[in-house]
C-alpha cells in the first residue's frame, strides 16, 4: 500500500501549483488565498483545467486568479441558493404539518403523527423517528421541550415536531407518508405528489451541499431532478442531473411570484458580475 502525501506548507502549496503549469500572479495574494481556503479544496475548482484527468499537470495558461474568481463565484451561488431553500424549508415545514395534522391528528390524543400505522413506508418512518429522537437533544434546554417534557409527556404536535426535523427527514417524513395525506400537501402546492417528493429530496441534497460549502461548480447532481416532459421536449439542451436543474426545481417551489422574481434576479446578477471567468456548461445554464 502506498504512501499517503507528505504534507506541504503554504508556500510549497503554491509551488506546486506552478510546478503543475498554473499562472500566479500575484503570489502574495495567491499564499492569502491557499491560508485561508483548502488547498485540495481550492484546486477542485481547477479540475476542468487538467490535461489528463487523472494527472495533476494544467492547461497552459491556468490562472490562478481565474481559479479563485469562479471559487468566488460558487460561493455566491451558495449564498443565493441557501437564501431560498430557507423560505421553501418554512414553507414546506408548515404545509406538510398543517394538512397531515388535520388529516390525521384531529380526534384524541391528537398524536397520530407518532403512529407509524399512519405511514406507508414503515421503515422510512422508523428512520426518521430515531433520527428524530436523537436530534431532539440539542433541543433539551429550549422552552418548547420543557413545556412538552411537563405537560404532554414529552410529545411534541406535528407542527412543533417539524421544527426541529433536518430538511432531509422533513423529505423522508413527506415519502413515508401515505398518498392520501402526499395528495393533500402536493395539491395544495399545484403539483403533482411523485415531483414533490423528488424536488423535496433535491432541496434536501441541496441545502445540506449549501451548508457544508461542497461544491457546486462541476458536479453531477443527484437525484436527477423531475422536469415536465413538454419543457424537456422544448428545451433539450436541459439536463436534469445539473445546478441549472436544481435553480428550477426552487423556482418551481417557490410560494409567490415576487420570491420567484427576485430569485431569478439575484441568479442573473452573479452569473453576469462572472461571465468572463465561468462556462455555464458547468452548472448545466444553457447559453441563453
Amino acid at each position: 500500500m502506498a504512501d499517503l502525501k507528505k504534507p506541504l506548507n503554504f508556500e510549497d502549496q503554491l509551488k506546486m501549483l506552478q510546478k503543475h503549469g498554473m499562472v500566479v500572479e500575484d503570489e502574495s495574494e495567491a499564499l492569502s488565498v491557499l491560508q485561508s481556503k483548502n488547498y485540495y479544496r481550492f484546486t477542485g475548482y481547477a479540475l476542468q483545467q487538467r490535461i489528463d484527468k487523472n494527472k495533476s499537470d494544467y492547461i497552459a495558461g491556468t490562472s490562478f486568479h481565474n481559479i479563485h474568481r469562479i471559487y468566488m463565484f460558487d460561493e455566491s451561488l451558495r449564498d443565493i441558493f441557501r437564501k431560498y431553500i430557507e423560505i421553501l424549508e418554512v414553507h414546506y415545514r408548515t404545509q406538510i404539518s398543517y394538512h397531515f395534522s388535520l388529516a390525521k391528528c384531529t380526534t384524541p390524543p391528537h398524536d397520530q403523527h407518532y403512529d407509524r400505522s399512519n405511514y406507508y413506508n414503515k421503515s422510512g418512518f422508523d428512520s426518521v423517528m430515531a433520527n428524530f429522537k436523537r436530534d431532539k437533544k440539542y433541543y433539551i434546554d429550549s422552552l418548547i421541550m420543557k413545556h412538552h417534557k411537563a405537560h404532554y409527556g414529552g410529545k411534541l404536535p406535528l407542527w412543533a415536531m417539524v421544527e426541529m426535523l433536518s430538511f432531509s427527514n422533513l423529505s423522508k417524513l413527506y415519502s413515508s407518508m401515505y398518498s392520501s395525506e402526499q395528495n393533500l400537501i402536493s395539491s395544495a402546492n399545484q403539483v403533482g405528489s411523485s415531483v414533490l417528493k423528488n424536488h423535496l429530496h433535491c432541496l434536501a441534497v441541496l441545502r445540506n451541499k449549501c451548508a457544508h460549502a461542497a461544491m457546486l461548480y462541476n458536479t453531477q447532481m443527484n437525484p436527477p431532478a423531475m422536469l415536465p416532459k413538454r419543457y424537456l421536449r422544448k428545451h433539450p439542451e436541459v439536463i436534469n442531473n445539473t445546478v441549472f436543474a436544481y435553480a428550477l426545481v426552487i423556482l418551481k417551489q417557490l410560494p409567490d411570484r415576487q420570491t420567484k422574481t427576485h430569485f431569478i434576479t439575484s441568479l442573473c446578477a452573479i452569473i453576469e458580475e462572472y461571465s468572463d471567468d465561468i462556462e455555464l456548461s458547468l452548472i448545466g445554464f444553457p447559453e441563453n
